[in-house]
């Protein structure tokens, strides 16, 4: 099965509902991909860290650019 891996940014109320249904997407429809959430953007260092460790993001990006010019996302989920 082909990875969708996933950037997202935001990591508050919204992004952890967004990292929720990522995690469960699979469980509810028929994907033709595996999900790989793999980075966290947000600005905070600290509770960027701590918010990607709680949700299950792989990497974190504290500038947007640098998530958006990663050659290892496919989709970018805004959830701010």
């Amino acid at each position: 099965m082909t990875a969708l891996r996933i950037g997202m940014v935001g990591y508050a109320f919204m992004g952890a509902a967004h990292s929720q249904a990522w995690r469960t997407v699979g469980h509810f429809f028929d994907l033709p991909y595996e999900i790989e959430m793999t980075a966290l953007c947000g600005r905070s260092e600290p509770q960027l860290q701590a918010a990607a460790a709680r949700l299950g993001w792989a990497s974190t990006e504290t500038d947007w650019r640098a998530l958006v010019a990663r050659d290892d996302i496919d989709v970018i989920d805004v959830a701010t």
